[in-house]
């Protein structure tokens, strides 16, 4: 009886050992086909294909940003010229109190002081006006940088576009009273390429497609 118990668990202990073999070669199997796969999928993708642009050049070459420059030229026109209207009443306002009665100089005073706060907030409104379209220029003229890029890399299959700054160099200025270990450190961390090939460089192509687009719109 004992014998044949230990015959039954001798061979137990022996299927074990098949199976787990079995699976250990199962899974050798499947790591190895997987490698496989993963190596032929490599061999058929073909080469990223990496191209860059400077963003500084694409903007200032851009038309639409001389015509938006223009337009904003016009505005800080209009505001100069209602802040000197300003300045002249108030100058003529001084120049009536030096005549005014004494009796008439007191209200005289006032309304200097009245034009002076009005124009004040003007001056502060007018440049925060202007400081506020300026930002929506930048902001209007980088989105159409995007939309433009996308489209010429889904023409011309490009799989990575990037800006590059490898031309940047790491200024100082010395007014400002920021350490210039911190500037100069700061100015290294925010480097993003440090050298690319004109090879690779399409800013001209996107300067391009931008006026073209622009000239579209525009009717030109």
């Amino acid at each position: 009886m004992t014998l044949r118990n230990e015959g039954k668990h001798m061979s137990t202990k022996s299927q074990m050992r098949k199976l787990t073999l079995t699976l250990t070669m199962l899974t050798v199997v499947c790591i190895v086909a997987g490698y496989a796969a993963v190596a032929a999928s490599s061999h058929l993708r073909p080469p990223t294909v990496v191209v860059t642009f400077n963003i500084s050049k694409v903007t200032q070459d851009l038309t639409e940003k001389v015509d938006a420059e223009a337009r904003l030229r016009e505005l800080v026109t209009k505001i100069e010229d209602e802040t000197a209207r300003r300045i002249d009443a108030i100058k003529a306002l001084q120049e009536s109190y030096e005549a005014a009665a004494e009796v008439d100089r007191p209200a005289i005073i006032e309304q200097i002081e009245q034009l002076s706060l009005e124009g004040l907030s003007y001056r502060r409104f007018a440049d925060m006006r202007i400081d506020n379209e300026r930002s929506l220029m930048f902001r209007d003229l980088y989105i159409k940088i995007q939309d433009s890029v996308a489209a010429i890399l889904k023409d011309n299959g490009y799989d990575l576009v990037l800006i590059s700054d490898d031309d940047r160099e790491i200024a100082l200025d010395p007014n400002s009273q920021v350490a210039r270990e911190y500037q100069v450190r700061k100015q290294i961390e925010l480097q993003r390429i440090i050298f690319a090939s004109s090879q690779i460089d399409i800013t001209e192509q996107i300067v391009t497609h931008m006026n073209l687009e622009w000239e579209k719109r525009s009717g030109l």
